[in-house]
């Protein structure tokens, strides 16, 4: 009850300062959006879009109504595990790790919490050195941050001063290829749900009809999200009560014989645990138990990089891989509903002896499954795409989640994303070139998109307090994940 009144005080508090300073800010944006622009034929002739947090259902229904209609069919986009923007978009950019599953990490170097809403809120630490630099635009920090105050309609603003921001950066760029990534549809998702998203990108299909019309349909443009977003109530799971009843300590550091660090920040369906790694198996097996939580995978001592365990109220099993080979041994149970997918890949002859299938067979036999491409994204999940790698990782049940004391007095949630499960993995991708098949991993999109040839940006802040971007001739920096 308190928390309730909280949130609506918050907001209702804040929205008044924030439309005001919206008006303040319209004779600027006006200003701005006179600038001169790049000729038409001098602009870019490909323009590559990332949306976050975008679901690919979301994409389905605005093609009924017409929208995006320049494009070829949309295929889902099957994000990495856990389904966060930060682990996907180094997946889909072939880049270096990031530091942290998310931008509040655990580092175990230092043996402390890094990062936070502060580091957002400057933009230093949340821009430098990560994905975002990469990109020819991308909001500033703290833009994003103010989707949070007087939620739905902050968070709506923001997402369409975001698009326009990207517009004028399109027009003025005499790149040929330029690079856009826009945040704040996330936030949108999260804190406004499906209407007001679909809204923002009716008029993101508006703005890119025009662009293109600009250049006489010679503009080819490929759009895609990081991940998904499922739609509807969620409450969080009660893994601190748990945690606590097991005997163990959550705490800031690991301090302790039974300490146990869970990094919160957004408010998601998954999380990062870290602990010692001879409490891995009793941790995860206290976690799989707890109302809320779906799947807890984690190592076993000595099988780092060969193996993964996976523990559920449904039973435990065993992920193996052996080169680019997988199994899937059900020890108790089928946690993962795998037994018809496996009784059937071994009928077709997909697996040889010991059990083991080539991962595209994998993905080509799970990926409408209700977790698709399960065992190399587990896989992944605790071995790539970030430097901390966690100690046991938890995906939640549709509707549950866990995450920052902060965000949860300002927000209440109508979408989330994070775990294994469809809805919070699926997101988007089309292009205008050329079809995309039914679905794509961050990988496929690496090569279809050539991402390798995308420059990279020095992003800065002009005095009004916008961004601007100037391209400089060295390439991004790629890893082979695949």
């Amino acid at each position: 009850m308190f928390g309730f009144g909280l949130k609506r005080l918050v907001n209702t508090a804040s929205l008044p300062v924030y439309l005001l300073t919206c008006c303040l800010a319209l004779p600027l944006y006006t200003r701005l959006s006179l600038d001169e622009a790049a000729p038409p034929d001098e602009r870019p002739k490909r323009l590559v879009l990332v949306l976050d947090g975008v679901p690919y259902e979301t994409i389905e229904e605005l093609r009924a109504e017409c929208c995006f209609r320049d494009f070829h069919a949309p295929a889902r986009m099957v994000a990495t595990f856990p389904s966060l923007t930060n682990p996907s978009m180094i997946e889909i950019l072939g880049a270096e790790d990031s530091p942290g599953y998310e931008d509040h990490y655990y580092d175990r170097q230092q043996n402390r919490l890094i990062g936070g809403f502060q580091d957002r809120i400057r933009g230093g630490k949340f821009i430098k050195g990560t994905f975002r630099e990469q990109f020819d635009y991308h909001a500033p920090a703290l833009r994003g941050s103010l989707a949070y105050l007087g939620q739905p309609l902050g968070a709506l603003m923001v997402a369409q001063s975001d698009i326009a921001a990207f517009r004028r950066a399109f027009r003025r760029s005499r790149a040929p290829v330029f690079t856009g990534y826009i945040g704040a549809t996330d936030s949108l998702a999260h804190l406004g749900g499906r209407e007001p998203l679909k809204a923002v990108l009716r008029t993101l299909d508006r703005i890119i009809g025009q662009l293109r019309a600009e250049q006489n349909g010679e503009l080819a443009v490929e759009i895609l999200s990081d991940h998904g977003n499922r739609y509807g109530v969620h409450r969080h799971a009660p893994l601190n009560a748990a945690l606590d009843a097991a005997g163990f300590a959550v705490e800031k550091s690991l301090a302790h014989k039974r300490s146990v660090i869970l990094p919160r920040y957004g408010l998601v369906g998954s999380a990062a645990l870290f602990t010692h790694p001879e409490l891995r198996a009793e941790l995860a097996a206290v976690c799989a138990k707890t109302e809320g939580v779906d799947l807890a995978v984690y190592h076993r001592p000595g099988e780092e990089g060969r193996a993964v365990s996976v523990e559920s109220r449904r039973g435990r099993a065993r992920i193996v891989r052996s080169g680019d080979r997988y199994r899937y041994d059900a020890e108790s149970g089928d946690p993962l509903e795998l037994s018809t997918i496996v009784s059937e890949m071994r009928e077709r002859g997909l697996m040889n002896a010991e059990g083991f299938a080539a991962s595209e067979a994998w993905w080509e036999s799970t990926r409408g499954h209700i977790y698709p491409d399960p065992l190399r994204r587990l896989f992944d999940g605790l071995n790539e795409h970030t430097q901390t790698l966690g100690d046991v990782l938890l995906s939640f049940e549709d509707g549950y989640l866990v995450g920052s004391p902060f965000f949860s007095a300002f927000a209440e949630m109508r979408a989330t994303h994070g775990n294994l499960r469809r809805g919070e993995t699926d997101g988007f991708a089309i292009s205008t070139r050329r079809e995309l098949g039914s679905s794509v991993r961050g990988s496929d999109l690496h090569r279809s998109f050539g991402l390798d040839h995308i420059k990279r940006a020095d992003v800065y802040m002009s005095r009004e307090g916008h961004c601007a971007a100037v391209v400089r001739a060295s390439s991004v920096k790629t890893a082979n994940h695949d």
